[in-house]
């Protein structure tokens, strides 16, 4: 029995001994798989991290890329608002800075008024016939309508179209560089549109008609008849004023005072056995030539059988006769 106790304790203590060994072996194994684990784990951290990470910074330059597509988007808004609002100021700008078309005359009196014409020149109205009012010519009338601006009404009573073209300081001559030089304005400006309103005094001063039908040269001078003294004003309005648009005038029956028993007026003939009507017919042959606009002034509305109501003198038209040649003038413009 005694032997049997000892064996079994021997027996004991070697299961002892082995449960050691094994507890050693077994925490030693899971020692080194722990390790292995933590190893693992963080390797797997370390990937996670990396990947998280990454995707952040992926995440940071999708939000970059988002913020800069909406500060372009911006900027392109801001542009496009920029550029339609410059654009809608220029069409404001544009609507609001509206050319005006300056207007200049060359005539003889029935164009002109006391104050508005160049400093020197013959003036006939208001101070002779019935035209009072300024507002009563006919192109203060075409002024109004049409929206033009005076530029110079170079307009000199008793003007003919014939004379030095040369000069320089004779207003008298409507073919001198002096007459047709005053077209431009004051500050420099130069007319858009011009009105050739003369030949009446030609007419009444017998100066000859010529045959000139405005494909024949013109030499400068002195020149003595009616048609050349016209083709040499064309010829230089359209050389010193190319852009403008010339209009010219024909001549409206021009009359002579009747007998005491008879009509009021009859035809005005002069030294040369011609009437208006003969000269009117030279100058449209003369504008159609040199490419001008016609005014027909030969048939506005005055006849020898009406005159009386419109001319005061056979020549110089009332505020009535006033109003015809203000309509031809529209009439040919519009």
């Amino acid at each position: 029995m005694g032997i049997g106790l000892r064996n079994g304790k021997i027996r004991l203590a070697w299961v002892l001994i082995c449960c050691l060994l094994l507890t050693a072996c077994g925490g030693q194994n899971g020692s080194g798989n722990n390790e292995a684990a933590l190893e693992s784990r963080a390797e797997d951290e370390s990937k996670a991290d990396m990947e998280n990470q990454a995707d952040e910074t992926q995440d940071t330059a999708s939000q970059t890329d988002e913020a800069q597509d909406n500060v372009s988007q911006t900027d392109n808004t801001d542009e496009d608002s920029t550029d339609k609002a410059v654009e809608g100021a220029r069409r404001e700008e544009a609507s609001d800075d509206t050319v005006v078309r300056k207007l200049s005359i060359l005539g003889d009196s029935i164009s002109t008024f006391d104050g508005w014409i160049p400093e020197g020149y013959s003036c006939y109205f208001p101070m002779n016939g019935e035209v009072m009012e300024i507002g009563q010519t006919w192109w203060q009338r075409v002024l109004q309508d049409t929206g033009m601006e005076l530029c110079v009404n170079s307009s000199s009573s008793g003007s003919t179209c014939a004379g030095d073209s040369t000069s320089i300081d004779n207003f008298q001559y409507g073919c001198s560089e002096c007459r047709l030089g005053n077209l431009i304005g004051g500050s420099g400006n130069f007319p858009d549109v011009i009105v050739v309103y003369m030949g009446a005094n030609d007419v009444l001063k017998g100066i000859p008609l010529g045959d000139n039908d405005g494909t024949q040269a013109v030499e400068e001078g002195m020149i003595e008849n009616f048609s050349d003294a016209y083709c040499m004003i064309l010829d230089k309005l359209t050389a010193y004023y190319p852009n403008a648009d010339i209009y010219c005038c024909n001549l409206p029956p021009m009359g002579d005072w009747g007998p005491e028993s008879g009509p009021a007026f009859v035809p005005f003939v002069n030294s040369q056995e011609l009437t208006s009507a003969d000269y009117g017919r030279q100058i449209e042959k003369i504008a159609a030539a040199k490419g001008c606009q016609m005014i027909d002034l030969q048939n506005c509305g005055i006849t020898m059988e009406n005159m009386e109501q419109y001319v005061t003198d056979g020549v110089h038209m009332n505020p009535e006769g006033m109003e015809l040649v203000y309509k031809a003038v529209m009439a040919a413009m519009n």
